[in-house]
């Protein structure tokens, strides 16, 4: 008989229960259950430690995330400590995506020239990446959990990285002809191999509310091909929210000094990642379009431009960055990055 292949995620998660070998002997030790069963998970207390060594100063990702009110991702399942526990800041869990997101980019941030060479593995067109200024002044290359620059897509508060439509990692790039936003969603174990229908009931019937019209409006992304009904399955309805969120982008202005004049939504995932990258037949895309298997390749046959969407595997950029002229300083973010994930 055939020997199956585990899972993506399975792998991942024991690769990540290697990496905690390599923390401080307290990291390695959980005394709670969920620890204890789950190599995977950080000991309580050693939550820094899911972080880049140059992310857990004073002055790191702590302190970018609390300037900014971003909400970290926290899980019950993995027993995460929350505000109320007197601790703000990640995960315990290694397999976090947001984790990912932010060790591959925030050290990028205070490198010169490392995260337009980051965005040039993806388009070759980027000349540079420009400041994104938030409503109090600040000033970053990259922003994390964006929402927009006053108000998120559904209304309400602008609450970063929950309960609202958050891009987890943001650029805007310099480009011969003008400006080009990067919306970049960061998957690493994430699968849907059982979607719910999010159409169904009262939270179906606000979503309609809330995008229809979106959807519709002149200048969509969506070429009709598909009706918002068909959205309403992962990973195709989180993907929908992006593009809606990059359609407002290029009407509106990313701030009220930086226009774009086109927006990208990229979906970094690992290639191995079957299970999060093919389509679920069943659902209504997958029937919509029997011959296109990739999530790609569904989301591009719905849109006005299919150069708007990509897939991109993070080992494919960081290949390609330990080949360019910034590998010498990017050298402890690639030997990182190398043992961590195998990339």
């Amino acid at each position: 008989m055939p020997v199956r292949t585990p899972r993506f995620g399975i792998v991942a998660r024991q690769r990540q229960a290697e990496f905690r070998a390599t923390l401080s002997d307290k990291a390695q030790r959980p005394a709670d259950n969920a620890g204890i069963r789950n190599p995977h998970l950080l000991a309580v207390g050693s939550e820094m430690e899911n972080l880049f060594p140059a992310l857990r100063g004073p002055d790191g990702a702590l302190a970018f995330f609390r300037e900014r009110g971003i909400k970290w991702w926290k899980s019950t399942r993995s027993g995460d400590r929350s505000a109320k526990d007197g601790f703000d800041g990640p995960t315990r869990n290694l397999a976090s995506s947001q984790v990912g997101c932010v060790n591959a980019l925030l050290p990028l941030n205070s490198i010169p020239g490392a995260l337009t060479a980051f965005l040039r593995c993806i388009d070759e067109d980027v000349e540079d990446v420009v400041a994104i200024i938030d409503q109090d002044g600040r000033s970053s290359y990259v922003e994390f959990e964006w929402v927009g620059w006053d108000r998120p897509l559904e209304g309400g508060p602008m609450t970063r990285g929950a309960n609202q439509t958050s891009i987890d990692a943001f650029m805007v790039a310099r480009i011969p002809q003008g400006h080009r936003a990067y919306v970049l969603e960061w998957k690493y174990t994430e699968e849907y191999l059982n979607p719910e229908d999010k159409g169904q009931g009262s939270s179906g019937n606000t979503r309609r509310t809330r995008y229809q019209h979106l959807f519709q409006q002149p200048g969509s992304s969506f070429n009709r091909t598909a009706t918002l009904e068909n959205y309403f399955f992962e990973p195709f309805y989180q993907i929908m929210r992006l593009l809606l969120l990059a359609d407002r982008m290029r009407s509106e202005r990313v701030t009220p000094d930086l226009p774009v004049d086109g927006a990208k939504v990229i979906v970094v995932c690992p290639a191995a990642n079957y299970e999060y990258r093919r389509v679920v037949k069943s659902t209504p895309l997958g029937r919509l379009f029997p011959t296109l298997y990739a999530v790609e390749d569904v989301v591009r046959a719905t849109l006005n431009d299919e150069t708007s969407f990509s897939v991109v595997a993070p080992e494919e950029i960081i290949g390609k960055l330990r080949k360019s002229e910034l590998r010498v300083d990017l050298q402890e973010w690639l030997d990182y990055h190398a043992t961590r994930y195998g990339w």
